[in-house]
């Protein structure tokens, strides 16, 4: 006999699937893309061109040590940015 409760699992892995795709995607455009852009242009400003070394589109190629301190700087300045514009400083 068919348990009702194996009709479900085939279409809840799927969504699982899915929904883990997805986090993998906002991921890599959130962190990796937006924060590794606004983080190199900062780092790039305040060390007067000489930090990090890798050109704008480089997160691929840099360091792992760079890449988590870029993305960092880059996040932390578009969250300041966020709360300043809003007024809702902390």
């Amino acid at each position: 006999m068919i348990d009702p409760t194996d009709w479900l699992d085939t279409p809840k892995s799927i969504v699982l699937a899915v929904l883990r795709a997805l986090w993998w995607l906002a991921w890599d455009v959130w962190v990796q893309t937006v924060g590794w852009s606004i983080g190199w242009c900062v780092l790039r400003v305040l060390s007067l061109g000489r930090y990090p070394v890798e050109r704008l589109g480089g997160v691929d190629e840099a360091a792992t040590g760079t890449s988590v301190v870029v993305e960092a700087v880059g996040l932390a300045v578009l969250a300041a940015g966020i709360w300043w514009l809003a007024g809702a400083w902390p």
